[in-house]
């Protein structure tokens, strides 16, 4: 049956979720592709390049990053480092075009020194330092990134005191995953940049493939796993629900309007640490316990036993691709039925098997998902789920100069009404919560998420408790409080609306 996995293939397939691979087990090669040849865009590039052109007000797939060096710094070396990563990497200097009617991505020439703006903060009053730095690294993730011209990424370096710089990066999310930032850039950066403030040659080897190779044989590799997997998924989503989970504060416009904004999340570490307790115990993994959580939080706000939420696996199939930057993800649909008699033990194995299912087929693109099965296509809302999930990679090591931050600006969009972005860090499991502000109050989150948090506390002190005991102690909210409903849109939004593009783009294939 598609999607029955035995035991010792589970833990292999979990590791795809984070960042790993199948390597141990023997797969033919991805080959390299004949030169001159066009390169078509792989389906998750031809997702995001979708919805980068439906979405021009609110930059939705703008991403900033900030590199943080501590200690003195060699602006030649670090400009340098950045130029030989885009060399490197063919997504990084990757564009897009129409050719014949089909999408395909153009690899531009490596670029021959990237210079970095760069201004020197030291001297200015700490309060207005970070207040300029901040406001430098926000305006550049909202300009909007020419996907025709490139390039898809911007940069400033700063100085903000004697002994500390950062280097604001605003990147398209066309050109990266968060494997590519977590764990490969961030190890490139200070592997690269050691060497060459040294005077030294780069120390890495040459990549065994690229994205386009990886774009090239996705294709027919799909064409080969699609049958049996979308059996699992037309069995798995057969009459899943497509309605609200929370209640809004504010009727659904027509049309998505993408206007999002960020509650910040902050578990201490005695929480985080008494919580991987409560995996091991239940042999569970920390993205399944946090999972489960958040699908109890969702249950006690709607009461509904039946409910989707969306998740990304990391996508990367092959060992080759392990080194190589660029966009793999593959959006996965969880979908679990909860009762209120079962414990949260019993939910987070149900929810263990239901990722372990979805990770066995998650070589089918969402898009493909949405053309084959999604009924009512509805351009005020995504299909399948409105809750994205997820739990980011762990960071490669950087050692006390260096420091990875990708949650500390925001750009201002959600492509969900609501996305919860964790990190498992040393000093807890902390991240964010970007909801759709015409939508949600800000209220309304902050009682969400403290609802959360009680619901993490309670399952801590006793895992084995019913889910109706675990959330008895919420106040159930006022009876006056309806689901708003949206009205059915105009043949004009049909046309012009996110499925309407999606027809016009599938229809061609």
């Amino acid at each position: 049956m598609p999607g029955t996995l035995s035991e010792s293939k589970k833990e292999l397939l979990e590791r795809l979720l984070r960042g790993g691979n199948l390597a141990p087990v023997r797969r033919q090669e991805i080959p390299r592709r004949p030169a001159g040849i066009d390169i078509p865009v792989s389906y998750g590039q031809q997702q995001l390049w979708l919805h980068s052109q439906l979405s021009t007000v609110v930059p939705i797939y703008n991403d900033p990053i900030t590199i943080y060096r501590y200690g003195s710094l060699d602006r030649n070396a670090l400009e340098r480092t950045l130029t030989e990563i885009v060399r490197r990497h063919e997504a990084w200097r990757t564009t897009f075009e129409w050719k014949d009617g089909e999408l395909i991505q153009v690899v531009q020439p490596p670029p021959k020194h990237i210079d970095l703006p760069y201004l020197d903060l030291s001297a200015t009053p700490p309060g207005e330092r970070e207040q300029t730095a901040l406001r430098i690294a926000k305006q550049d993730a909202l300009l909007p990134f020419d996907l025709t011209t490139g390039p898809l990424y911007r940069g400033h370096l700063i100085r903000v005191a004697e002994a500390e710089h950062r280097l604001y990066l605003a990147l398209h999310h066309i050109i990266f995953d968060g494997l590519s930032l977590y764990r490969i850039f961030v190890s490139e950066v200070r592997a690269i940049y050691e060497a060459f403030s040294q005077n030294q040659a780069s120390p890495l080897p040459e990549l065994p493939v690229q994205y386009g190779d990886y774009a090239l044989w996705q294709r027919g590799w799909v064409n080969e796993v699609a049958p049996s997997q979308l059996a699992y998924w037309r069995s798995k989503l057969a009459g899943a629900p497509q309605r609200d989970v929370f209640t809004t504060d504010h009727p659904r416009p027509a049309v998505q309007t993408y206007r999002g904004a960020v509650f910040q999340i902050a578990m201490d570490a005695e929480v985080s640490a008494a919580l991987k307790q409560v995996n091991q115990k239940l042999d569970v993994t920390l993205f399944v316990s946090l999972l489960a959580t958040f699908y109890i939080v969702m249950w006690a706000h709607s009461r509904q036993d039946d409910l989707t939420i969306g998740t990304t696996s990391a996508g990367r199939h092959r060992s080759e691709l392990e080194d190589v930057m660029g966009y793999f993800l593959d959006t996965l649909v969880l979908r679990v039925s909860l009762a209120s008699n079962s414990s949260f033990g019993d939910l987070a194995a149900q929810c263990k098997e239901t990722l372990f299912g979805a990770l066995a087929n998650d070589a089918i693109p969402f898009s493909m998902l949405v053309k084959e099965l999604a009924e009512g296509r509805d351009s005020s809302r995504n299909p399948f789920f409105q809750v994205m999930f997820s739990l980011e990679p762990p960071l490669a090591p950087l050692g006390r100069a260096w420091k990875f931050a990708r949650m500390d600006i925001h750009n201002g969009s959600t492509k969900f009404d609501m996305n919860l972005e964790l990190d498992d860090s040393p000093h807890g499991i902390d991240g964010r919560l970007i909801y759709n502000r015409d939508l949600f109050e800000r209220s309304s989150i902050e009682r969400l998420v403290a609802d959360w948090y009680s619901i993490v506390a309670k399952v801590v002190a006793d895992p084995s408790r019913p889910i109706s005991e675990i959330v008895a102690h919420l106040e159930p909210r006022p009876e006056d409080v309806m689901k708003h409903e949206v009205e059915a849109p105009t043949a004009a939004q049909e046309s012009t609306g996110f499925f309407g593009s999606v027809r016009r783009l599938f229809s061609a294939e």
